[in-house]
């Protein structure tokens, strides 16, 4: 017990090599432990050393050891303890490929579940039991909290290949049975968080609710830079020609309409007001290089109107892109959405003389940083000369 209490002090510690050294020790005294202890308490000890990151390996090649004999909730315990370190192993996959089979037609509590699905996101060993959590949560979705079945719908989708066609097709349709009801009380994070986890499959009535909920009742609602992030879910699952997108892209082409206003000096006077309303309008806005992965994130839409105006709010804020920024949109002047702008020349200059005037500032920087250097040593020398003069 005092070598475990060592190993979990140095792991909460991050002293892994003395936590791997003090399990080293625990491992050869259960070893030579009589009578030697039961699965269960030996279970219990790989736990403990599983969350405090030691000996890592070793607990794995002995829980693919006991697994068979195992109860599948101290098993859960042990692959969850490891796999949350990012560890895989062939003995760790041959242990939760165990532990799957023990979970059909075992009622794991809903949070453990969710727990053993984001974990397979962290350690590729862990996919064998995405499939039995997938059919767990398939035989009572409407019994599960909707922001949880949320989280583990983005799980599933992150533990790519993990889980196989049929699985996949009946958890999306009994999510959609337990969620579409609940959409309007789910968070606006959680909104973003289903479309991003629903999108990779295409189009799907969950979808399109999600959608729906998002577009027609809280687009206005969306920080910009979060509608950046449910924008590309949404193109990307429904494709740029539907209904609900083609109203996504109307409300981004009047939004940069008005924040290239704000960019263009209509804003001439200098009183705090104004200032204060301008320091506003640039924090509920996206930044020039957010403009430019909107370009790319709507270009299927191929509507001429967003093209223009995204254009148009580019060329006023040109000198605000970073240098990937500037190289992104030349990049997509050439090959790319900005490729069929009617003002391409146009941008594409503005981007040639921002580039060119930060180039111009920065070795302007630099040589004043290097004059206050020299003075700086001119300063010093006379005063070293000075005190010279002084002491004759």
């Amino acid at each position: 017990e005092q070598a475990l209490d060592f190993v979990k002090s140095a792991g909460n510690s991050s002293c892994t090599e003395v936590a791997n050294t003090f399990a080293t020790s625990a491992l050869l005294m259960m070893d030579t432990k009589q009578p030697e202890p039961s699965t269960e308490e030996q279970l219990q000890v790989l736990r403990i050393m599983g969350s405090a990151g030691a000996a890592l390996e070793d607990i794995s090649g002995r829980l693919a050891n006991l697994a068979q004999g195992a109860k599948a909730q101290d098993l859960a315990d042990v692959v969850l303890a490891v796999g949350e370190r990012g560890f895989s192993s062939d003995a760790l996959a041959q242990a939760t490929q165990i532990l799957a089979g023990k979970l059909s037609g075992l009622q794991l509590p809903a949070a453990r579940l969710l727990e053993l699905a984001v974990a397979s996101t962290k350690s590729s060993s862990l996919a064998p039991v995405v499939g039995a959590v997938a059919r767990a949560v398939t035989a009572d979705a409407t019994a599960w909290p909707v922001s949880d079945l949320v989280r583990l719908l983005l799980a599933v989708a992150k533990a790519k290949k993990a889980l196989n066609v049929e699985d996949k097709v009946q958890l999306l349709r009994h999510a959609a049975i337990a969620l579409k009801p609940q959409l309007g009380s789910l968070p606006s994070a959680d909104v973003i968080k289903l479309v991003l986890a629903v999108a990779g499959d295409g189009q799907s009535d969950l979808l399109e609710a999600a959608a729906e909920e998002a577009i027609d009742r809280r687009i206005s609602g969306f920080p910009p830079a979060q509608l950046l992030v449910l924008s590309q879910g949404l193109v990307g699952g429904l494709g740029g020609k539907h209904s609900l997108v083609e109203r996504l892209a109307e409300f981004w082409t009047e939004t940069l309409k008005e924040w290239t206003k704000g960019s263009g000096g209509g804003w001439d006077s200098d009183d705090e007001v104004t200032k204060q309303r301008k320091e506003m309008e640039k924090k509920s806005r996206l930044s020039a290089d957010q403009v430019v992965q909107l370009c790319k994130v709507m270009a299927p839409c191929g509507k001429e109107r967003l093209l223009e105006a995204l254009g148009a709010n580019l060329i006023a804020r040109v000198k605000e892109l970073t240098e990937n920024g500037r190289k992104a949109v030349e990049l997509q002047l050439t090959e790319e959405a900005l490729a069929q702008y009617a003002r391409k020349d146009r941008l594409k200059r503005a981007v040639a003389a921002a580039a060119s005037g930060s180039h111009s500032r920065s070795r302007s920087r630099r040589r004043s940083r290097s004059a206050s250097r020299d003075r700086g040593r001119r300063r010093r020398s006379r005063s070293r000369d000075r005190d010279r003069r002084d002491r004759r």
